[in-house]
């Protein structure tokens, strides 16, 4: 299905409408270039992200695309759906919607409307109009179920950001004054990004950083265990610290290009107890 439209049709008919599209590297790869700027925020119940882009370079490599100037990678072979959307309060941008299979992770790509020769590009890949989001399309919410004993320690956290071990360290990488590097590697999103030793603490148990061009926000609550080793990055010793949620699975990692961050880690862990939920590491009756 193709639409032939002007500018003021082709407004017409997105206002109210989700547009399904195809999921194809190369065709989000010729989309991109196209565009002079564009706004990227990627979201996970533990992490999200927000991009500000302005560079045409996009690789396609097989099923993955790839923006290598803000170390952004994406897994078409972990893409659920892909909608074309306009809000009725802001007919003056458009968004363009990445959600994965298992829809607990979502790519959100902000443009402007007049960007009439990429919108000519999607419309040629149009499989079909909506007038409500589909499933497909909505990321989940609900978190998985918790034991009391983890509930306990992420309330706590929500309510006191301090009492989470991880909060000291992120603060003493702050501390030492160098840039600091985020790692996420998600199934259908990933991305490395530096930022200045600077944070900032909110309500809810959220920390952010940010650079001239990215934001990010980690929610610590959801960190429940760290494990920290030296590595080589980018050709200095470092130190990187892998981030765990109650369920043994890795959230993120920081990296920060000294050893000193290691040894404070080193002890921060010795005095903290490692804990993975109950509900997931305890016998189940079967296994008798």
């Amino acid at each position: 299905m193709r639409v032939h439209s002007s500018h003021n049709s082709l407004r017409d008919t997105l206002l109210g409408q989700y547009w399904e599209l195809k999921l194809n590297s190369q065709i989000y790869a010729d989309f991109f270039s196209e565009l002079n700027e564009f706004q990227i925020k990627t979201i996970s119940s533990e992490i999200a992200c927000m991009i500000n882009e302005i560079s045409h370079q996009v690789i396609v490599d097989e099923s993955s695309l790839c923006f290598p100037e803000i170390g952004l990678n994406i897994n078409f072979d972990e893409m659920g759906s892909c909608i074309l959307k306009m809000k009725s309060t802001d007919t003056s941008r458009l968004h363009l919607v990445f959600t994965s299979k298992k829809r607990d992770e979502q790519m959100q790509i902000e443009f402007a409307f007049n960007e009439e020769t990429s919108l000519e590009t999607l419309s040629k890949h149009l499989l079909k109009t909506q007038d409500y989001i589909p499933t497909a399309a909505q990321l989940r919410t609900k978190r998985r179920a918790i034991c009391p004993k983890c509930k306990e320690r992420r309330d706590k956290t929500r309510a006191n950001i301090s009492s989470n071990h991880f909060y000291h360290i992120i603060s003493f990488a702050c501390f030492l004054d160098q840039e600091i590097w985020i790692t996420y590697d998600k199934e259908m999103i990933s991305f490395t990004k530096s930022f200045p030793p600077n944070k900032e603490s909110y309500t809810d148990g959220v920390i952010s950083l940010a650079n001239p061009d990215c934001v990010i926000a980690l929610d610590i609550a959801e960190v429940f265990n760290t494990i920290a080793h030296e590595s080589c990055f980018e050709g200095e010793a470092s130190t990187v610290v892998n981030c765990y949620n109650s369920h043994g699975e890795r959230l993120f990692n920081l990296i920060q290009q000294n050893t000193e961050l290691y040894d404070m880690c080193s002890i921060v862990e010795k005095n903290e107890d490692c804990h993975y939920c109950l509900l997931y590491t305890s016998p189940s009756p079967r296994d008798s």
